[in-house]
């Protein structure tokens, strides 16, 4: 796929002279980061420059992606999260987070000298809180893109995204859902452009391990392994669905430094119920492709307000119909009962009649998949995404 990518660089300069400075504090490949990363690697090929700031962590995941794409990086030595209560706990932290302010931006600022660049992009409050000092002292237009909603449940980070909010000359959502929260949070009005499915650079498929045993339909998971995206609900779901469809099973893709607590638990919840033997816990996996193609159905439940779901597009990409909860921006990306199924509650039971709806039938299942890559080409391909990103960076010049 790299190659691909090369060859589109050489092929479209209409952001020939821009040069884009961002960062990215995130250091495992999840649905921001790999979102980020993808705006990154469209402006680059169009042609723009792109140079990125980066965690300097020895096993930076984000950071060897970019480089695979081609991006140059250097490091940003990024502090933790902003937390009042971490402070009270441990009054020592407020003096190395603001020294960790002061390094930051100083890191970035040398890269305003060395790269003189166009515009500055970032993701999130907390980038912009380790960068305020530089940028408030470089002019640059800055592109803020919100891949999450505003932090309304902290005051404190709320502060720090208004700033970032009043200091961005653009603001792009990720979905209708976060536009409208960030305009209820006091922000200003912000361009939708709904996130593409990440490339999986320089990386062959994995290939899906036969499961003879279980010739029925094969449900699929990929994400953070946890209860707030839903696994339990949907292993839950299992039961019922397994006295209609013995030979059903259940893929689950995902695993990171973070989630060993929550595996264990969830992996103790599918032998209590008796469908251990049909749930298969795959762990990491560096490109997910072929499992998206030989699912019967993608399943992602997520409990909270999920600002969008990048694996809903990938699995749109790949033909797959997806069934989701009513929660955040998931509901945007399906049109129910014609390219995938929206549940209309957060149960196990629903989960049931919206899979079992979705598969009783091989030709309204077959019709639902064509639906799903209709859609993809039509609603959130490459050119759509080209076109909006190109449009961005054009409509604000260069403000040098």
């Amino acid at each position: 796929m790299k190659e691909r990518f090369d060859d589109q660089t050489q092929a479209d300069s209409r952001l020939a002279g821009v040069r884009v400075l961002g960062a990215i504090n995130g250091i495992e490949l999840f649905g921001h980061e790999r979102s980020n990363i993808e705006v990154f690697r469209t402006l680059r090929a169009l042609g723009a420059q792109v140079r990125v700031g980066v965690h300097p962590i020895e096993d930076n995941h984000v950071r060897d992606e970019l480089e695979r794409s081609g991006i140059e990086t250097f490091s940003i030595p990024f502090g933790p999260q902003w937390s009042i209560q971490w402070v009270k706990r441990h009054p020592s932290l407020i003096f190395t987070n603001f020294w960790k302010v002061w390094t930051s931006s100083r890191a970035f600022s040398k890269q305003v000298r060395n790269f003189d660049p166009t515009h500055f992009h970032i993701g999130s409050p907390l980038v912009y809180s380790y960068l305020s000092l530089a940028l408030k002292r470089h002019s640059r237009p800055l592109v803020y893109r919100m891949g999450d909603c505003p932090p309304v449940d902290s005051r404190f980070n709320l502060r720090i995204w208004k700033m970032a909010v009043r200091r961005a000359d653009h603001l792009v959502s990720i979905s209708e859902f976060v536009r409208q929260e960030a305009k209820v949070a006091g922000g200003k009005d912000s361009t939708v452009i709904y996130n593409l499915a990440p490339t999986f650079v320089a990386s062959d498929p994995d290939r899906v391990p036969e499961r003879t045993d279980f010739p029925g339909p094969r449900l699929l998971y990929v994400g953070a392994v946890s209860e707030y995206k839903g696994v339990g609900v949907l292993i839950q779901a299992l039961g019922p669905l397994k006295t209609r469809y013995p030979d059903l099973c259940l893929d689950i893709i995902g695993g990171s430094r973070y989630d060993a607590v929550d595996r264990s638990k969830l992996v103790q919840v599918a032998k209590d119920l008796g469908v251990a033997e049909s749930v298969h816990f795959h762990g990491h996996v560096s490109n997910p492709v072929e499992y998206y193609k030989s699912a019967s159905l993608h399943v992602h439940p997520a409990l909270w307000p999920e600002p969008l779901g990048n694996v809903v597009m990938e699995a749109k990409r790949e033909g797959t119909p997806s069934v989701v909860f009513r929660s955040g921006g998931l509901p945007e990306m399906i049109r129910h009962k014609i390219d995938g199924y929206v549940c209309a509650e957060h149960t196990p039971n629903a989960l049931v009649d919206a899979i079992d709806w979705s598969v009783a039938e091989p030709a309204r299942l077959n019709s639902l998949g064509r639906n799903a890559r209709a859609s993809y080409d039509a609603r959130f391909g490459t050119d759509r995404f080209n076109r909006q990103w190109s449009e961005i960076y054009l409509r604000m010049g260069s403000g040098r």
